[in-house]
């Protein structure tokens, strides 16, 4: 094996355990306070996006992809579908 490849390998090896917040964001938008305040159980804030878009997935604040909401059983879980590409 390249010596190169083996130490990047053992440097990401060393890194590995540690966690990091992971985002699936399906959207920001700005309210007025006053509407802030009148939310309630219940509410319904319309959002600008159609049912089955991708979101954004974020890690520690950084886009990594994009992902489409899924349902296994009872719980809501995020299918990566695409990553963000990044200059080197």
């Amino acid at each position: 094996m390249d010596p190169l490849l083996k130490s990047t390998a053992e440097i990401i090896d060393r890194f590995s355990d540690i966690s990091v917040p992971v985002e699936g964001r399906f959207e920001g938008r700005l309210m007025d306070l006053r509407d802030v305040l009148a939310v309630r159980p219940g509410a319904v804030i319309p959002l600008h996006r159609a049912a089955g878009e991708t979101l954004r997935v974020y890690i520690s604040d950084v886009l990594i992809g994009f992902a489409e909401v899924i349902v296994i059983e009872d719980h809501l879980a995020l299918r990566i579908t695409e990553f963000e590409r990044f200059e080197a």
